[in-house]
């Protein structure tokens, strides 16, 4: 079994939410970066598989590759469209 690797992130104490400094950097899916942090353990196996994406992404954060790999993932989920075959079309009415 992988020994787990415990990194301690700065806590502030507080359930509020950090407020924004100055220009907000967004990432990618549009979600502002804040100064949020919680404490994570891993294995040390996925430690050097963030630390890779982070490599070849050119990430700065483990929050940025971790992201991204929920992105990803979100990208590929099967669709729904369909799954109710039986279900009538919806047509507006102006009730609604």
């Amino acid at each position: 079994m992988a020994k787990a690797e415990s990194v301690m992130i700065k806590d502030r104490g507080t359930n509020a939410p950090a407020p924004l400094r100055g220009k907000a950097r967004k990432l990618t899916h549009g979600v502002p970066v804040k100064d949020l942090r919680a404490p994570v353990q891993v294995l040390k196996s996925t430690k050097l598989w963030l630390d890779q994406i982070i490599g070849e992404k050119q990430f700065k954060t483990y929050d940025e590759a971790i992201m991204f790999l929920i992105t990803e993932r979100q990208r590929h989920l099967p669709s729904d469209f369909g799954i109710f075959p039986d279900l009538k079309e919806y047509v507006c009415n102006g009730e609604d």
